[in-house]
């Protein structure tokens, strides 16, 4: 018996189609930093990017929630306010949508990624302490679980050993 060439084609397409509807990954495209038209500096700005580059969301769950001082958010706010605000309206950062995006993933990536493309024009050109009470700001902004008397410390082990706990109103 003779498959036509046809029915071949039909066949897999079918399995390719049904295998790629079927299949759940856990990948986001990474996350970018524009400049909204309402920034101070200007005009929307795209950071450069590999379009290829993919970011595996992990999810900590099972990990404690980060900690951190009232004092430490308080700074951060400022700090958010000087050096941020420039660029990025509070909303893009405090709301439900960083909610959806880090809640229940490490501390550790959020520093990361701030400290490592923040601020545009000079990332990793602020303080450590600054990058740790800014994250302190956004969690405390974002409803995170509680400050309690220990702060956020620029320790990778203790950073990726915690989690975002936050939620929206």
């Amino acid at each position: 018996m003779r498959v036509s060439h046809w029915a071949l084609v039909g066949s897999m397409t079918a399995v390719v189609g049904c295998a790629a509807a079927t299949a759940s990954t856990n990948v986001r495209a990474p996350l970018g930093a524009r400049l909204t038209p309402d920034a101070k500096t200007g005009a929307p700005v795209a950071l450069r990017a590999d379009p290829t580059a993919r970011v595996i969301r992990s999810t900590a769950g099972n990990i404690p929630a980060a900690s951190f001082l009232p004092s430490q958010a308080a700074r951060g706010e400022k700090i958010y306010q000087e050096s941020c605000g420039t660029c990025h309206s509070a909303a893009q950062h405090i709301g439900q949508a960083f909610v959806e995006n880090w809640n229940d993933r490490r501390v550790y990536d959020f520093y990361a990624l701030v400290r490592a493309t923040m601020p545009l024009d000079n990332p990793g050109g602020m303080k450590e302490q600054e990058y740790l009470d800014v994250v302190a700001y956004l969690l405390q902004a974002n409803h995170h679980a509680s400050a309690s008397a220990d702060s956020l410390k620029a320790d990778t082990v203790a950073l990726r050993g915690h989690k975002i706990a936050v939620h929206f109103p």
